[in-house]
């Protein structure tokens, strides 16, 4: 079996300037690595559960992750999240306290993830930078609410044409 080293640790410099971190200064990219922490996650790890308490700030900085969704007895995948885009989002600005999907790792990941409270502390301890993050999630949630309306629009007017279609 092949010698696996371990890559080296991630710091405050690895936030990269792209995806949702290049809507922030450098000075509030550190601010962030500095209260949260780095994880790499191999292939099946989950980073949520639906149903499951969740306050979890987590973006993604490679590999894949997928998101699914269950109800009844149906599972179904919602979303691809790449590089640079964010899960858990809601449950750090709008506290609900539970998973409102699983997130799974489909690539081996490398992640950084902070806690609702250490993103309380530290956007009460620097209120612009806090202000800077919070924009930053605002305008991607804006983003996925606008790529999530499409969707369904698109999906209504195939609906629709498949009654025009039908032979009654």
């Amino acid at each position: 079996m092949p010698h696996l080293t371990a890559p080296p640790p991630l710091s405050a410099q690895a936030l990269p300037a792209a995806g949702v971190f290049g809507q922030v200064s450098d000075s509030a990219r550190r601010a962030l690595a500095g209260a949260g922490h780095f994880e790499t996650l191999p292939h099946g790890a989950y980073l949520a559960t639906q149903g499951e308490p969740h306050d979890t700030l987590s973006v993604l900085l490679s590999g894949s992750l997928h998101v699914f969704v269950r109800a009844h007895a149906d599972t179904l995948q919602v979303a691809s999240i790449h590089p640079g885009e964010t899960v858990g989002e809601m449950n750090v600005l709008d506290p609900q306290e539970r998973a409102s999907a699983d997130v799974v790792v489909a690539e081996p990941a490398v992640v950084f993830s902070i806690n609702r409270h250490a993103f309380q502390q530290l956007v009460q301890r620097d209120p612009l930078v806090g202000l800077e993050l919070v924009s930053a999630l605002g305008k991607e949630l804006c983003q996925r609410l606008r790529q999530a309306s499409e969707a369904r629009l698109r999906q209504t007017e195939a609906t629709r044409a498949n009654f025009r279609d039908m032979d009654y």
